[in-house]
């Protein structure tokens, strides 16, 4: 077996302009959106000092995930998915510029900020199912699996480097700065 069979398949990025853009495209946001996750935890943790309120940051995030995402799904097979991802991302958008304009000025309540994570978590929860078949969509059969292990791969990655860069930033520029980056 060649050294090029053993790893991962680059092809989707050279044959298709599209594909690559939405990568890129997922690939930042995915970035912007644990950079955002350690802003929020930090944030509360430094306005109560409560494991409470860190713990209802997480209870934020996923309870509307569950919630809107058991309905999300059979509600996108219905509408057009690249209308409905779209309003998706732009709120999620809304919820971060939100959360940026409460850091710089600081004068929201942790409630609040639980609440725009909450709604931030609701738009993802739509936009999933909404994008989960944009691969399959744009890369020849022969491409999608490739294509798919593109996708997971940089995902991963951006696990491990959003909440690094994140404190490193969040140290260097404070609260604000890092939810406008996202």
């Amino acid at each position: 077996m060649s050294l090029a069979r053993t790893l991962i398949d680059v092809r989707p990025l050279r044959t298709s302009p599209v594909f690559r853009r939405l990568l890129i495209g997922r690939t930042v946001s995915v970035l912007g959106s644990f950079m955002t996750m350690v802003t929020v935890m930090y944030q509360v943790w430094d306005m109560t000092h409560s494991a409470v309120w860190s713990g209802a940051v997480g209870l934020a995030q996923a309870l509307p995930m569950v919630g809107v995402g058991l309905l999300a799904g059979s509600w996108v097979d219905r509408g057009d998915r690249r209308r409905i991802f779209l309003v998706a991302t732009v709120g999620q958008a809304v919820c971060v510029l939100l959360l940026a304009v409460q850091g710089f000025t600081g004068q929201v309540p942790v409630a609040g900020i639980l609440a725009l994570v909450a709604a931030g978590s609701c738009f993802g929860a739509v936009g999933g199912p909404a994008a989960g078949v944009f691969v399959p969509r744009l890369l020849p059969k022969e491409q999608v699996a490739a294509g798919l292990a593109l996708n997971q791969v940089t995902g991963q990655a951006m696990m491990l480097l959003g909440p690094a860069l994140g404190g490193l930033l969040l140290g260097w520029f404070g609260i604000g700065v890092c939810y406008l980056l996202d």
